[in-house]
């Protein structure tokens, strides 16, 4: 059983490696925040919690730039 032309998408090496680093990213993102959230809960105000939410930021930041938000 064969695909008709028009239900196949082709995609580009380039395509394939953004939807491959965007699915990713978003799950660095997800892991991340839940992290981040969970310390914020308890009121962690440390050094270390600030570089990870930085971090955070610098990865939510590619996210948004691969989806094209910003």
């Amino acid at each position: 059983m064969t695909a008709s032309s028009q239900l196949v998408k082709k995609l580009t090496d380039k395509e394939m490696n953004e939807a491959k680093l965007k699915n990713w990213l978003s799950s660095q993102v997800r892991s991340e925040g839940y992290d981040l959230a969970v310390r914020e809960l308890y009121g962690e105000n440390s050094k270390d919690y600030f570089e990870k939410r930085r971090a955070h930021n610098k990865t939510l930041f590619q996210l948004y730039r691969i989806e094209k938000k910003i």
